[in-house]
């Protein structure tokens, strides 16, 4: 369901917005709107994997293959 919303911008962000045409202005705001979501998401998980990467040991790349391994000598094929 789409609602109607009063927003404040800049004069050049205007500027932008006004030259398009009036059946597009909506779908211009949502698609920036989504893709700045998007990305502040994506900056966000490394930030927690960062954090987490930080509190715990490291591991070699000889065990990481073990694991694999047997994880796929587990499943069925």
């Amino acid at each position: 369901m789409a609602r109607r919303v009063n927003i404040m911008m800049d004069k050049d962000s205007w500027r932008v917005i006004r030259k398009l045409p009036r059946g597009t202005r909506s779908r211009a705001v949502n698609a920036a709107i989504h893709q700045w979501a998007g990305t502040t998401r994506r900056r966000d998980a490394v930030a927690r994997m960062d954090a987490l990467r930080a509190r715990l040991p490291a591991v070699s790349t000889d065990r990481i293959v073990r694991w694999i391994r047997e994880g796929r000598e587990r499943e069925p094929s």
